[in-house]
């Protein structure tokens, strides 16, 4: 009589099933954020290749106008979207995707998509323009020099230092413009849908470039729209909030939006890329006070 033999076991035990799924929701939860992360970086390397491209284009207009930069926005015309500087840039590059960064959240999307004048089922946003320095189109035939005309930033003139300029880069655009003058604070307030398409310096020019579009600076009369009114200089005129606002402050500045793993990506207006944080940019000389240096096209701290 033969042995009987033993049965042969079919099928996983609970255990085995157990540590196969721990297995498994640990590689999970460790390639998950991996993903996301490489997801985040590509987003930034695509956000960079735009800036570059952007670099380019302003390259290329100025060399069709004897180094001269167009201006943030044009005056408006009835019925027309208003013709912003990514217009004049549009038949240097004409791919609406280069103009809209990448990184934006869901809320950036819905308050900085801003209408081009050619075609306003196409939007833009996320990118600012360092427009006091570079260019500015407000201007009110009231007012004395150098507010009544528009100003245009002119390479190897006003703008010497191509290689130490801000030219474009992400931005949050600006605060609400509150102040708490019972405590002497300014108050944290949420984005709002202006200054989207430019980007400010921590203060506002004064014997350079545009000399001025934000209250402190700003022109003769006070203003109630953005770019004419704000802080961040020290002064927030008709609010009584001068002895309290510091230069810097976000109120009304068109602020760097360090949305790329904690740096703001700019582009020069030498053509080069790179990323930096916003107190980085806001402090040329490293000596820990805000100055306009990075802005002004000289690469002075000690000018405005």
């Amino acid at each position: 009589m033969c042995a009987e033999r033993p049965s042969r076991r079919s099928g996983f035990t609970l255990v085995e099933l157990l540590v196969v799924i721990a297995v498994i929701a640990l590689l999970a939860a460790l390639i998950v954020p991996a993903l996301g992360g490489m997801r985040q970086r590509a987003a930034i390397s695509l956000s960079r290749s735009n800036l570059h491209q952007l670099g380019t284009a302003l390259a290329a207009y100025a060399a069709e106008r004897g180094g001269h930069l167009p201006a943030s926005v044009y005056p408006p015309r009835p019925g027309e979207p208003r013709f912003h500087w990514t217009d004049a840039l549009w038949p240097f590059l004409g791919v609406r995707d280069v103009y809209l960064s990448p990184c934006l959240t869901g809320e950036e999307l819905s308050r900085m998509s801003t209408p081009f004048h050619h075609d306003a089922s196409l939007t833009f946003g996320g990118y600012g323009y360092n427009y006091q320095y570079l260019g500015n189109g407000r201007f009110n035939a009231a007012w004395s020099a150098p507010w009544d005309a528009p100003f245009h930033g002119r390479l190897g003139s006003t703008l010497a230092d191509a290689a130490g300029t801000i030219a474009v880069a992400d931005t949050h655009g600006s605060r609400a413009d509150k102040v708490n003058n019972a405590n002497g604070r300014t108050l944290d307030s949420p984005w709002t849908s202006q200054g989207t398409f430019t980007i400010d310096p921590p203060l506002a020019s004064r014997t350079l470039g545009s000399r001025g579009s934000r209250r402190a600076d700003g022109g003769p009369t006070a203003s109630a729209n953005y770019g004419n009114e704000g802080g961040g200089d020290g002064v927030l005129m008709g609010e009584g909030g001068a002895a309290h606002s510091r230069p810097g402050d976000p109120v009304c500045r068109a602020t760097p939006a360090e949305r790329n793993l904690g740096l703001v990506n700019i582009v020069f207006l030498d053509g080069h890329v790179d990323g930096m944080t916003a107190r980085r940019m806001d402090d040329a000389n490293g000596d820990g006070e805000v100055d306009n240096g990075l802005w002004n096209g000289l690469g002075r701290p000690d000018t405005r």
